[in-house]
């Protein structure tokens, strides 16, 4: 039975491994929409009963993203002859053409990361209002340049202070001498501050911009980091949620419209942008492997096929009724203009993205860990740090992964060699739904989770299909907040090819009280936007990860059969994490991958079926990490809090980790006991 189980949890592994990594998109990305025939709104008030959470039906829309790389030998970098400093690179370094471009000799310390600064001396009103500016200038900063940014933020960004000069999509490129003085500012404003004397909403803010603010400022020192992953990731790369971002710009008026088709228009030097910047990627020696943009060009070539039955020529036509007062000749004007962006700009430049992407082949990319690259290690190091929102070292969060890893397989062991088959048809056929729909899954964990976790403020949310067209590469759901200055703008996004029996804890991962649950909690108990606008994908996708595994106990009553779902859920996110580590900062090919997982599984995997996932974390280094150690960092956390206040309930360990805000895990925990204490 032993081996048998282990045979069967090693194919489910590797079969979740070659599907969409992740079933959700990052809460960063929001969109708004108002129109739309698939879709359905639901107001959710805690005292609503049964029947009036089901009267309302509505329309809103969506996004998603997953990721994508390769291995050979590693390049030197201590050669004596080669400038290592800030200075320019004249000469290429192995491999690399590292010409004006800068990278760090050794991985940075903590003290580096967040060098010691004098105390600061103001606090009370000054120190409040001097917090609030800085909010203000970051949000502005990073926001005001991004036309698409700025309408899907909030519903009302010029209430907020914020304004936006341009309609355009932005630009990939930065200004890293300005970048950095402008960090520098900010950070001698905030250093300015004495920490001791803010409330506790403005220390919060403090702790977690001064961190994130730190890092940054390692960062822009080493230009060669913007060469180490691509832009245009087959997965995740900005091509692949295009369509959404469009399809979810509203109108309130004709302005609004026009702006719009100004944004179709400029997709071609914004796209071009990145083709060039992806060319000059690989001719200095950083390309991908063929298959990488094999696949790139493949997304492209999916996009244009949509020019002549795109949803976005009704979706625009539905939106001009918001806009009050249009005439018919406006409206006919508007039409044709949009279709005329469409045929002349969009689809033409989905096509000249794909010739470009797909010239680059054979451009002599190989499939290696980023400790390859000249600071490559140092490049990983930063990265880990920021997805695992914590600042415990690689070699400290291996030492918790391995012992997590190694106590799960002997805990599956254990309930194999049992003798007990109790839980055997409950774990192969598991009745983890409440039906195939996301409304019927969401009012029954809306009840069931009530006496575990706090109540929600009124608020409501809205469902959509994924287009039938677009359902192969969209992950089972999604969770989209957006217009984050109301409760209302909640979408909750459903490929229907993904539901199966398990949907429910899908929809707990995405809905209650999974990452729609915490963003709207958080937004109602959080002073400071940039906490929850600029919060670590480590601490949502964390959370969302922990609380659906919590989530099997409203579904399934053997507690073997639930221990193993679980133990299914935790496997795949820690192991995609060690494999990243491994293959990121230890150098792992493909076949130590497969031995490791041999050695951990009892199961011999083929090198062709780790492939898949093996490009993932070479393309997006630092991916893994996201899931799998905020995953672990977030149970950690919560597990040792439980033990220092071994008699508070579930609900109120879960308020003291939702009210300690957005911060590094190590901030959530001191938080937590004091406030449990």
């Amino acid at each position: 039975m032993n081996k048998r189980l282990r045979k069967f949890m090693a194919v489910l592994l590797m079969l979740s491994l070659l599907a969409p990594t992740v079933a959700c998109s990052q809460i960063e990305e929001m969109f708004d929409l108002d129109h739309g025939s698939h879709s359905s709104r639901k107001d959710r008030d805690r005292d609503d009963d049964d029947e009036d959470d089901d009267d309302e039906d509505e329309d809103e829309d969506e996004e998603e993203e997953t990721e994508t790389e390769e291995t050979s030998e590693t390049t030197d970098i201590t050669d004596p002859s080669v400038d290592l400093g800030l200075g320019d690179i004249t000469d290429a370094d192995g491999d690399y053409d590292l010409t004006g471009l800068t990278y760090p000799d050794h991985v940075p310390t903590d003290a580096e990361l967040h060098p010691a600064h004098a105390t600061g001396t103001i606090g009370g009103d000054e120190a409040s209002q001097l917090l609030d500016q800085v909010e203000h200038d970051i949000l502005q900063h990073y926001i005001g340049t991004s036309y698409v940014d700025f309408e899907i933020l909030y519903a009302d960004p010029a209430a907020q202070g914020l304004s936006c000069d341009e309609v355009t999509w932005g630009s990939i490129e930065t200004d890293d001498v300005a970048e950095a003085a402008f960090i520098d500012d900010q950070l001698d404003i905030l250093y300015s501050i004495d920490p001791d004397q803010l409330d506790y909403q403005d220390r919060a803010f403090y702790d977690k911009v001064v961190y994130d603010l730190e890092l940054s400022a390692y960062e822009i020192q080493y230009s060669a980091f913007a060469y180490y992953a691509p832009v245009f990731d087959p997965l995740i790369g900005p091509q692949c949620d295009l369509l959404f971002i469009l399809d979810v710009l509203e109108f309130e008026t004709v302005e609004d419209a026009e702006n719009y088709i100004l944004l179709l228009e400029d997709l071609d030097r914004y796209y071009d942008e990145i083709c060039d910047f992806e060319e000059d990627r690989a001719a200095r020696g950083f390309a991908c492997t063929d298959s990488v943009y094999e696949d790139i060009a493949a997304s492209f070539d999916g996009l244009a096929s949509q020019e002549d039955d795109c949803f976005l020529y009704d979706s625009f036509a539905e939106r001009l009724n918001n806009i009050a007062g249009l005439t018919d000749d406006q409206r006919t004007q508007l039409i044709a203009d949009h279709d005329a962006a469409m045929h002349d700009y969009v689809f033409p430049e989905f096509r000249e993205c794909s010739e470009r992407m797909g010239a680059l082949i054979g451009s002599g990319g190989v499939q290696q860990g980023v400790c390859a690259y000249p600071g490559g290690d140092a490049y990983y190091q930063v990265r880990f740090i920021a997805f695992a929102n914590s600042s415990k070292t690689i070699d400290e969060t291996l030492v918790e992964l391995d012992s997590m890893l190694t106590g799960m397989m002997a805990s599956v062991t254990a309930i194999a060699s049992s003798g007990d088959t109790s839980w055997y048809n409950d774990y192969l056929n598991p009745a983890c739904s409440m039906g195939d729909d996301v409304e019927s899954n969401l009012d029954y964990l809306y009840d069931a989770i009530a006496p575990d976790f706090p109540d929600l403020p009124d608020h409501e949310y809205f469902t959509r299909d994924v287009p039938e067209s677009l359902e192969e590469n969209f992950s089972p759901a999604a969770y989209l907040g957006y217009h984050l200055d109301t409760y209302d703008h909640n979408m909750i996004i459903t490929n229907r090819s993904g539901v199966d029996d398990t949907f429910g804890i899908t929809c707990a991962h995405e809905g209650y009280p999974g990452h729609m649950f915490q963003s709207v909690y958080t937004r109602s108990v959080c002073e400071h936007p940039y906490l929850y606008i600029c919060d670590s994908t480590g601490y949502a996708e964390g959370w969302a990860t922990y609380v659906e595994n919590y989530c099997y106990k409203y579904f399934v009553e053997n507690e073997s059969a639930m221990a193993l779902l679980q133990a299914d859920n935790e496997l795949n996110v820690l192991i995609f994490a060690r494999l990243d580590i491994g293959i990121n900062y230890e150098g792992w090919d493909l076949t130590d991958c497969s031995d490791y997982l041999t050695e951990l599984l009892g199961q011999s995997i083929s090198d062709e079926g780790l492939q898949h996932m093996y490009q993932i974390v070479t393309n997006q280094p630092g991916y893994g990490v996201k899931y799998g150690i905020g995953f672990l960092n977030t149970g950690l956390t919560i597990q040792s809090v439980r033990d220092q206040f071994p008699d508070a309930t579930d609900e109120e360990i879960f308020t003291a980790y939702l009210d300690a805000l957005p911060l590094t895990f190590e901030m959530i925990e001191a938080r937590m006991v004091e406030s449990l204490g």
